[in-house]
């Protein structure tokens, strides 16, 4: 029987109240957050090295800056792989190092939700074309060294708060065996440890015996500067421990739909074009995006929807049928004896993360 226990690690957490972090963010409606310092500090990062020679960090640029975030939540879903025959592999929107270092910057938000509080800074991109991805748990052995390199973007706070990126990894080393990538942020470090518990003389009468309870650490490194990050890895493992589990956050290139639409020509006026050319991002509601980039959805010949009572729900898809989401039981019968065509209320286009070209017509019944 084993037993699973995770807790924080309460000395490297953020203990900042909000009365003082309100002095270290400009909190405002494009969510600004003020780095007074920006250092570059790079290093190798091996278990074998307890502490960190003040000769190792190179400061290459200092000077004061304030981070711009652009708005970090979107009004569609980020784009999730699910294993079926359809999935695409999210490395292949991963991004160069230079550019990820462009990108990272730290925001908070104003208000809490059910995914992270207000005041609490977290690494963010300052582009609407990428997003920031989770990757969980990735175990990166201590034998030999982490083989890893770090970058810190910004820095030089008493708060700690900064943005530390990984830089480099080792050719063949255990960083990258692990799948971590430049670029990448550390987010979290936890250790599993192994011991028993139980009683030994009530487990030998009981005939139970010991019971295996693994618990484990976690250090946050969420936008922390370059120091508290080296301490994350380096000591807050402790001398006995084989591997640490590592959270990354990695900004990659939010998939596009190439969409082309093509409207009825009784519809049209005369010089008119019925064709327009779109763009929409992976993860998109169809009926929404067609409507956001000023589509006119008016049939009134069609029923209404039972879903979004709306009369103009219809499309017929032409082109890219496998970068939609799968159709559901409801409107597969429903689109019996017309399987091109799809309710776009109830459609998601760039499903799995793909990308390709889209072909579809609107206003079904005017044409």
């Amino acid at each position: 029987m084993k037993v699973i226990t995770t807790y924080a690690y309460p000395a490297l957490l953020f203990t900042t109240q909000l009365a003082s972090l309100s002095q270290a963010f400009n909190v405002n409606v494009n969510v600004n957050v003020n780095l007074n310092k920006i250092n570059v500090n790079k290093i190798n990062v091996n278990v074998n090295q307890p502490q960190l020679p003040a000769a190792v960090r190179q400061t290459s640029r200092s000077s004061s800056s304030i981070f711009q975030a652009a708005k970090a939540e979107s009004d569609f879903e980020v784009p999730r792989s699910v294993s079926d025959q359809q999935t695409v592999d999210a490395n292949v929107y991963n991004i160069p190092l230079e550019e990820a270092a462009d990108l990272w910057t730290a925001s908070v938000q104003e208000s809490n939700n059910a995914d992270r509080k207000a005041g609490v800074p977290y690494m963010d991109t300052k582009s609407k074309d990428h997003f920031v991805d989770d990757i969980l748990s990735l175990e990166v052995s201590r034998n030999g060294g982490l083989g890893l390199e770090l970058l810190e973007l910004a820095g030089g706070r008493d708060d700690g708060i900064g943005v530390t990126i990984v830089s480099g990894v080792a050719k063949g080393g255990n960083a990258e065996k692990a799948g971590i990538l430049p670029g990448d942020s550390i987010s979290a470090v936890t250790v599993l440890e192994t011991g028993s518990s139980g009683d030994s003389a009530s487990s030998s009468s009981s005939g139970l015996g010991l019971v295996e309870e693994t618990n484990g650490r976690t250090c946050i490194t969420e936008c922390r500067d370059f120091d508290n990050t080296i301490d994350a890895l380096v000591n807050f493992p402790g001398d006995n421990v084989d591997a640490v589990y590592l959270n990354v956050k990695r900004i990659r290139r939010w998939p596009k739909i190439q969409v082309q639409v093509e409207y009825p020509k009784s519809q049209c006026a005369e010089g008119f074009d019925p064709i327009r050319n779109l763009e929409f991002f992976a993860g998109e509601n169809l009926k929404r995006a067609l409507q956001n980039r000023g589509i006119v959805l008016d049939d009134s010949g069609n029923p209404k929807c039972d879903f979004c009572g709306s009369n103009a729900c219809y499309v017929s898809i032409l082109k890219g049928k496998t970068l939609l989401n799968p159709i559901g039981k409801t409107e597969e019968k429903l689109m019996e004896l017309n399987q091109n065509c799809r309710l776009s209320c109830k459609t998601t286009v760039g499903y799995n993360m793909q990308e390709g070209d889209l072909k579809l017509r609107v206003n079904l019944s005017q044409w």
